[in-house]
């Protein structure tokens, strides 16, 4: 496999440690697997972590966040006032994933904390509250983090974009995140619809 070709889908075989950067430092798109129990997804736009509980193994963790900012030029005055596709589509990924995971024979709940990944990414940042995910296998796992991946992208653009699809096949952070910055307007703003206006009293 081409060295090009590799970015953003590394496999590592021991413990990998996970360096906290600033909120104005660029990070390079990554999936992960460990062999002590961590899936990682993530690019500039959004981002999913699965890692195994220390407290009850065999059931992870998911958590996953999105960077509202980043998807504006997607987004922008697509959807209704006061509505954000991507926020949406962060909250819709956990029904998803729990049907996703029931539909395996996996049971799901709420984890009754807040994800913990990506702190200190700046504002517009968003995440929602963890997932545990009991008695499931790591390749399941894997399966469940590339289905969230696809998932969450193709609930924002079906909400702002119906007629454009996630490409087929598998696409790793690096690629999806070219895919999505495809999809954005540059002069967002200035093009966007204006918001529908009150009605005023008779």
């Amino acid at each position: 496999m081409a060295l090009g070709n590799c970015i953003g889908y590394t496999r590592f075989i021991y413990r990998t440690i996970l360096v906290s950067f600033k909120s104005y430092q660029r990070r390079e798109p990554s999936m992960n697997t460990t062999a002590v129990g961590l899936f990682e997804y993530k690019n500039d736009f959004f981002s999913i972590s699965i890692r195994e509980s220390e407290h009850r193994p065999g059931s992870y963790i998911f958590s996953s966040g999105v960077s509202l900012p980043k998807f504006n030029p997607i987004c922008w005055g697509r959807t209704g006032i006061c509505s954000n596709a991507a926020f949406k589509g962060l909250q819709q990924l956990r029904a998803d994933v729990s049907y996703f995971a029931l539909q395996r024979g996996i049971v799901t709940k709420n984890a009754d904390f807040s994800s913990e990944i990506e702190r200190g990414r700046g504002d517009g940042w968003y995440q929602e509250n963890a997932l545990l995910i009991e008695n499931a296998s790591p390749k399941v796992v894997e399966e469940i983090l590339e289905f969230s991946a696809r998932d969450l992208v193709q609930t924002v653009l079906t909400a702002c974009h119906p007629d454009v699809t996630v490409p087929a096949g598998s696409l790793g952070p690096a690629a999806m995140q070219r895919f999505l910055e495809s999809q954005g307007v540059p002069n967002y703003r200035e093009v966007a619809p204006p918001p529908i206006a009150k009605p005023k009293a008779a």
